[in-house]
């Protein structure tokens, strides 16, 4: 049976969206995730089906064994970059930390 919190949260999830499901399926020891953009949810199953903007498929979740979604994500990937530049090179070639202009030391 889905978790009410999550049948709660999809009622209110258009379709289209993109949604990462954390969740444990198969023989996983840890959970694991199925992504993809929302293309329907059936409630007498307790599934919802996605598309993998990856590999172009539809595919069905069992919700039952679902225990968060992330609606942050508008793809697969990392939100950011796990680390940001420190030194930025100008359209002059020059290169700096902030203010600070690399003088080769």
């Amino acid at each position: 049976m889905m978790n009410q919190d999550l049948k709660e949260q999809l009622t209110h999830i258009p379709k289209g969206k993109y949604l990462m499901i954390y969740g444990r399926w198969g023989n996983a020891i840890n959970h694991t995730i199925e992504q993809g953009e929302l293309k329907d949810v059936n409630w007498d199953r307790d599934t919802v089906e996605l598309h993998s903007t990856v590999y172009g498929n539809d595919f069905t979740v069992d919700m039952s064994k679902a225990f968060s979604i992330d609606e942050s994500r508008s793809g697969s990937g990392a939100r950011g970059s796990a680390q940001s530049p420190d030194w930025k090179q100008n359209s002059q070639g020059d290169w700096y930390k902030g203010d600070r202009k690399y003088e080769g030391h």
